[in-house]
């Protein structure tokens, strides 16, 4: 997966040379200021230009895409011209009902509204600029994917070439902000630093779109100790909280930092199904590098994830045999992707992962003997070789909470008072997840509030 980033980024690049090749400007000034080039930046900022104000957006990476770049799947919306066209339905009430449902009824249910009644006109925008979708599957109906091709990389590829058409948006990469600009109790731009110096752009206002946390363990353990040493293999570099950082020094309330949505299975930049190890009779078991269960696997993914960062170097390896491997993709997935290792009995199996064998056997024979002290109710069994391992790295996959904002994507301050000039967008703003996302409704959210954030922002 590392590879398969490498390769967007460097697509990336090449399609946004014309934008972010190496630009003087007469004067570091600007109407609006757009901190990060992930699709919420992209979006905010050609939502800006529209209003032909001058509009500058900085970068720190080399190129744009953010973890947009990165997105596998799809776009959750409803009431599409896709749904319209396939018959097949996924009204405004499902998607707020599920949006809701999943965030455990703490997400902000005005933005939530405004996320939903908004994600058909979304929908018809990506289709004007060139990304096709069709709706998944009737048991699948709030997924819109690509007619053919990867996600992430079309929705980046037609942003950048929207961006493109706007002589007054001037995209500068290698690029960071490092804090914000503010002259009494307004924010007017914001320092920045690239490879040669450190200035300062001015602007009528600043919309940050940095992204979420998930390239910087350590602060995602500051807002959850559950989470201490987890991995960052699902993100893309510039995922590090600058926006959150540089916030906070201005007063930003935040909302719901101590939701993360984190993936138990993880390597090499993939995620693999829980129900290969949670399945009733036909999944496997979680060991640590001593050989032995320490947990029910069974149990929601999080919690699994926290309880494999506590066993010795953060890390466990997934133990199944032959039938999990044939009746599970994502079992095939893992023990590929994974570069797992494969052995006709289990004490080979140990010996290639570095576990003990009469530990590791024993621990098999105890399972499949039913004997579980985790309090599993459904347990299968690791019985028809060959045996496989995969070990697992649970990773950050998203940053629920974020900045405060309110229905103009203005950014709210700890006394409850909007910060003048201030804006947010995309995975560094709070509000729409609570406890859980409906995968789909990041990219969504790119574009909703990415357009209301670039819009407000150039009044």
């Amino acid at each position: 997966m590392k590879k398969i980033i490498t390769l967007l980024i460097i697509i990336s690049l090449a399609l946004v040379v014309s934008a972010c090749s190496p630009q003087t400007s007469s004067k570091d000034e600007a109407d609006v200021l757009i901190i990060g080039g992930g699709g919420a930046g992209l979006v905010a900022a050609i939502e800006a230009a529209k209003t032909g104000k001058k509009v500058i957006l900085v970068e720190k990476m080399p190129a744009l895409g953010g973890n947009t770049i990165i997105s596998a799947t799809g776009i959750t919306a409803s009431d599409t011209i896709y749904h319209q066209e396939s018959g097949i339905s996924f009204t405004k009430e499902d998607h707020f009902n599920r949006t809701m449902s999943t965030s455990k009824d703490l997400a902000n249910g005005e933005l939530v509204r405004i996320l939903v009644d908004e994600s058909a006109s979304a929908v018809s925008w990506l289709k004007e600029l060139g990304v096709t979708l069709k709706v998944r599957s009737e048991a699948e109906p709030f997924w819109l994917v690509p007619v053919e091709g990867h996600y992430g990389a079309q929705l980046v590829a037609a942003f950048v070439a929207e961006a493109n058409k706007y002589s007054n948006l001037e995209i500068r990469t290698n690029t960071k902000a490092t804090k914000l600009v503010v002259d009494n109790g307004t924010v007017i731009g914001a320092e920045v630093q690239n490879n040669e110096k450190t200035y300062t752009i001015k602007s009528k206002s600043v919309v940050l779109a940095t992204g979420g946390l998930n390239n910087n363990p350590e602060m995602i353990a500051y807002y959850n100790e559950k989470y201490a040493n987890i991995h960052t293999q699902m993100t893309t570099p510039g995922a590090t909280g600058d926006g959150i950082t540089m916030a906070l020094e201005v007063n930003a309330e935040l909302v719901d930092m101590e939701f993360f949505q984190v993936r138990p299975l993880s390597s090499n930049g993939n995620w693999y199904h829980e129900r290969i190890i949670s399945t009733e009779d036909i999944s496997g078991i979680l060991i640590n590098r001593e050989g032995v269960r320490f947990t029910n696997e069974t149990a929601a993914p999080r919690t699994v994830a926290s309880e494999i960062l506590k066993q010795s170097d953060s890390l466990a390896y997934i133990i199944f045999d032959q039938r999990v491997l044939d009746t599970h993709a994502d079992a095939k997935k893992a023990f590929t992707i994974g570069r797992g290792e494969k052995a006709d009995t289990i004490a080979e199996l140990a010996q290639l992962i570095g576990v003990d064998g009469a530990t590791l056997d024993a621990t098999v024979n105890a399972y499949n003997e039913g004997k579980d002290s985790f309090n599993r109710t459904v347990l299968g069994k690791i019985l028809e070789g060959p045996f496989y391992a995969v070990k697992t790295l649970p990773s950050n996959h998203y940053t629920m909470g974020g900045l405060k904002v309110n229905e103009l994507a203005q950014v709210i301050n700890k006394s409850g008072q909007v910060i003048p000039g201030l804006y947010a967008a995309g995975e560094v703003m709070g509000g729409l997840y609570g406890d859980g996302r409906v995968a789909g409704n990041n990219t969504l959210d790119d574009i909703v509030f990415g357009k209301i954030a670039g819009y407000n922002a150039a009044q």
